[in-house]
């Protein structure tokens, strides 16, 4: 993506998401203060109001990202945002430098995006692991967890279906294992990209 690109997306995004949700957040406030919300309606409307302001830190972030004059590694980048939102976790992070062009580095931040975001919403993981390095002239990226495991393609859901399709697009390959550990009574679902 050239220079002006970057910086054409940043706009559309800083004029259109990011505003919109400025609106919805300001909407929510008010319906806060309205005096006559019982109490579930009053704590149900404070978390769409967290999660609204969730929402807009990641698209600031993107926007900065966008107009950052000096482009970080993937790997960096990488490393930086799993430490930045998966602190909670127990982390084994092994990200070594990788020879990827933008497009492709793009597209796999994108689907271990995904990858955590799933985590976090179904796995009931504890710790993660997350590996990147190079093996004859191909990036090798693994994300496993010791959650609950299940990573399948089901109807109606998109997230697996929208890793595989990214990577393909890309030229790689994603392998999803659902893994036990025979030593505990952990499961967990390994992750495997070669681009």
């Amino acid at each position: 993506m050239t220079t002006s690109e970057r910086l054409r997306l940043a706009r559309e995004l800083h004029d259109g998401i990011a505003q919109d949700l400025v609106g919805l957040a300001y909407s929510l406030d008010l319906l806060l203060a309205h005096e006559s919300l019982d109490a579930l309606s009053r704590a149900s409307i404070r978390t769409s109001r967290l999660h609204v302001d969730e929402l807009m830190a990641k698209v600031r972030r993107e926007i900065l990202d966008l107009r950052s004059a000096t482009q970080h590694s993937f790997a960096a980048k990488l490393k930086e945002f799993i430490e930045r939102e998966y602190s909670d976790y127990a982390l084994d992070v092994d990200i070594s430098e990788v020879d990827l062009s933008e497009d492709k580095g793009r597209e796999l931040f994108r689907a271990v995006e995904e990858m955590l975001r799933n985590t976090r919403a179904h796995a009931r993981a504890t710790h993660i692991v997350i590996k990147l390095f190079s093996l004859n002239n191909r990036s090798y990226l693994e994300v496993s967890d010791n959650g609950i495991g299940g990573a399948t393609l089901k109807e109606n859901h998109h997230g697996i279906s929208g890793i595989t399709e990214r990577i393909q697009a890309i030229g790689g390959t994603v392998e999803i294992e659902n893994i036990g550990h025979t030593s505990t009574s952990e499961s967990g679902v390994r992750f495997t990209i070669i681009v």
